[in-house]
């Protein structure tokens, strides 16, 4: 093709067609120009699909963090809403002497609790998607990002501040001589007195239940709110994207 285009070029010149010629040059050069726009358009197209391969690639692995940590976070919901009515039955002095039996998880309301990890694996990808490829306006990217901005260090808190509280609480109950007794699993009349009866204990459940059900909990179920949420987002952005 390039050797006809040299012979028409030649035979042009030799017969001092000057304008024949320079027509033939600008069609040559638009033809040119047209192979090498097309050439960018399909390479821009090739690159929008191979980007939004990888944005859906990111968005199910945050998908499926996401659908982890809600599992995750309706057996806490679950745990802590269960330790607010038993902790509501000792702050309200409904258990005694004679019915602390019906609940037997009372004596250890202050001394357990159940940790609440985000998966991070999606919210990473998605972050070193973004700065390599620049991406600052995109209203589902801008959602999960504030989600885990925002929700992220508070639970990472409050499970520090959990843990803290229930160590303190398991330290001072090693100063009591029933404490050998608890460690086996056996029930001594000194023990249950402290549990049911003693104003120490009716204030450490208070406070553990502060924390647990005014912070933990209610950060637990608004994440999960938001959870739900970003995973109909994404569903529906993968599926335009397909």
């Amino acid at each position: 093709m390039i050797n006809i285009f040299r012979k028409i070029r030649k035979n042009m010149l030799f017969s001092k067609k000057v304008s024949s010629y320079l027509l033939y040059a600008i069609g040559e050069i638009a033809l040119v120009m047209i192979g090498i726009l097309l050439a960018l358009y399909v390479n821009n197209l090739n690159e929008e699909r191979k980007q939004k391969n990888q944005l859906n690639a990111v968005l199910q692995t945050i998908k499926t963090d996401l659908v982890a940590d809600t599992l995750l976070a309706t057996g806490i919901i679950k745990f802590y809403e269960e330790n607010q009515k038993n902790s509501n039955k000792i702050i309200n002095r409904e258990i005694t002497m004679d019915n602390y039996k019906e609940c037997p998880q009372c004596i250890s309301l202050v001394t357990i609790y159940q940790p609440f990890t985000i998966q991070k694996k999606g919210i990473n990808l998605l972050q070193n998607y973004t700065n390599d490829k620049g991406i600052a306006k995109d209203s589902l990217i801008n959602d999960i990002t504030k989600v885990y901005s925002i929700f992220s260090p508070v639970i990472e808190k409050n499970n520090d501040r959990m843990e803290a509280i229930v160590m303190k609480n398991f330290y001072e109950f090693e100063k009591h001589p029933w404490f050998v007794d608890l460690s086996q699993n056996k029930i001594s009349d000194e023990m249950i007195e402290y549990f049911v009866l003693s104003e120490d204990y009716r204030t450490r459940v208070a406070s553990h239940s502060m924390l647990a059900v005014g912070n933990h909990l209610n950060a637990t179920k608004q994440y999960k709110n938001n959870a739900i949420e970003l995973i109909k987002q994404i569903d529906s952005r993968i599926n335009e994207n397909d």
